[in-house]
């Protein structure tokens, strides 16, 4: 009996076509991903059991920075498939918290715990690398939410409608109901009052102390207001952090702690689209996933889950998400800049909401993350450079120069008393209030008019517009810095004295 050719392939008794094999590569793990088509998962009665304080070190995998803690808290967390009214989670590419939270015992003691000797008790687990407690640190803030009371809250918080005598961060939450803004402000001076221990951890680790804040609040918020829907889930922003320095001073063990800085803007960037989930479509399928970006980085999937295709990806831009972002330039005050030296400047990154927050002229308290970030020498290869560039990724701006002129920002209005309206409506019904004005600008000084209605015209050059009726909403708009030639002696020098006490984003050249 002769034996079958080379290559012939046995057919089968009832004819039926040879299943493909399966190309999936034994042992080979990809990363999760949400698709269109969700394979079958593992039947839970096979899967063994595992307990909280069985485990001495875990590695919690989760879409969002806000979801991890505990294991046993994580049920608590409202997320956006947890009902119809659920508020969406927006990723915080200011905090840049790693997505894959390593969490070790305290104690350190890695054999496993008797059946009999469990007990309900998570154990105090803390994050990697730090000496964070999630557990503590959510209930240090929420006794911090609860129980704060500032006595000093007239001098410098705004207290419209508030009563200083209750918690001021309670009644914050109920603006944020009314308002629907998703943001906290959170005085670190406070803070610090408060429990020392807990500002010094923000301070030191802030990568994973904000997130852990952003849990806390969020869950207090919707259980005063369960019924509440915002744009995004509430965000808190720290400032006014104790650790102010120069930017001269800024050294390498500032690196990823928060620093609060003050300076003025010289430059603002247009805004830049950065992705923040990448979409991707299998070429032979059309199979499609969404990855979120981890720490500026896109985790490509490598295994269609529905065909079994290995390296059949491909991106798909116009689907993919993106958000706002903002590179600014900020120059050291005059005060900070020794003499005989040029100024250093300090670049600035701002995200989402904090766009387009300042402009140039503006001199602001800037808190946030101090960065470095590698160079390479190739584009093309791994090689770095031994020095890194340094950036600092804003949390929250604040303006300090009280002099300045009130600022019109969107949702909130400036209320002026009544004797104040009716005088302002009396002043324009004149008829030479064009030399009126002129004539309040630097009264003490003599003639000069054609400076001063120069000075007046620029003081109104940047008004707010709106498209409404073109179809166009938003509209950045500028306003006009005053650039002024003087000689060192003179009225020229008094005017220049008073521009600057009227008008923030000024700037004067010496003949």
């Amino acid at each position: 009996m002769s034996s079958p050719p080379h290559g012939y392939r046995t057919p089968r008794g009832d004819d039926a076509p040879t299943p493909r094999r399966s190309r999936r590569p034994s042992g080979v793990q990809t990363p999760r991903q949400q698709g269109h088509r969700t394979p079958a998962r593992e039947d839970p009665s096979q899967t063994p059991s595992r307990t909280p304080r069985r485990l001495a070190m875990s590695e919690i995998d989760l879409s969002s920075p806000l979801n991890y803690g505990t294991p046993c808290s994580l049920a608590s967390v409202r997320t956006p498939r947890s009902g119809i009214r659920g508020t969406p989670i927006r990723m915080r590419p200011d905090v840049r918290t790693d997505r894959r939270i390593r969490q070790v015992n305290i104690g350190g003691e890695l054999e496993a715990v008797p059946e009999s000797q469990e007990s309900d008790a998570a154990p105090n687990l803390v994050i990697w690398g730090t000496n964070v407690s999630v557990a503590e640190c959510k209930e240090k803030f929420k006794q911090f939410i609860l129980r704060f009371i500032d006595p000093n809250a007239e001098e410098d918080e705004r207290t419209d409608d508030m009563n200083v005598n209750e918690p001021i961060y309670l009644q914050k939450l109920d603006e944020i109901n009314v308002l629907e803004e998703p943001f906290l402000n959170v005085n670190c001076s406070h803070l610090e009052t408060f429990d020392a221990n807990l500002y010094r951890q923000l301070v030191s680790y802030p990568q994973e102390v904000i997130p852990t804040f952003d849990m806390t609040i969020n869950e207090m918020f919707y259980e005063r207001y369960p019924a509440a829907v915002l744009e995004h889930q509430i965000q808190v922003r720290p400032f006014n952090a104790e650790k102010t320095r120069n930017m001269r001073a800024l050294n390498p063990e500032d690196i990823d702690q928060l620093i609060t800085i003050s300076g003025m803007v010289i430059r603002t960037s247009n805004i830049m689209p950065e992705m923040r989930e990448a979409f991707f479509k299998c070429i032979v399928c059309s199979f499609t996933t969404s990855v979120e970006i981890d720490r500026g980085r896109i985790t490509e999937p490598t295994l269609c889950t529905s065909c079994n295709t290995n390296h059949c990806f491909t991106l798909v831009h116009n689907r993919s998400q993106f958000t706002d972002k903002q590179m600014i330039k900020l120059q050291e005050s005059p005060d900070d800049m020794p003499a005989g030296q040029t100024p250093h400047t300090v670049v600035l990154f701002a995200h989402n909401d904090l766009v387009d927050g300042v402009q140039p002229g503006d001199r602001v308290t800037v808190t946030g993350i101090y960065r470095a970030q590698p160079l390479q020498v190739n584009p093309r290869q791994r090689n770095i450079r031994s020095v890194y560039k340094t950036h600092i990724d804003v949390l929250h701006f604040r303006k300090i120069d009280s002099k300045r002129l009130y600022e019109e920002e969107d949702g909130k209005d400036r209320r002026f008393p009544p004797e104040r309206v009716e005088l302002l409506n009396l002043l324009s019904q004149k008829p030479d209030i064009y030399d009126r004005l002129a004539r309040a600008i630097a009264p003490s000084i003599y003639e000069n008019e054609d400076v001063k209605k120069g000075i007046l015209l620029q003081l109104f050059g940047g008004t707010k517009k709106t498209f409404v009726t073109s179809g166009r909403t938003n509209f950045r708009y500028f306003k006009i810095a005053i650039v002024t030639i003087r000689f060192q002696f003179g009225a020229e020098e008094s005017v220049h004295i008073w521009q600057r006490f009227i008008c923030s984003r000024f700037d004067c050249l010496c003949d």
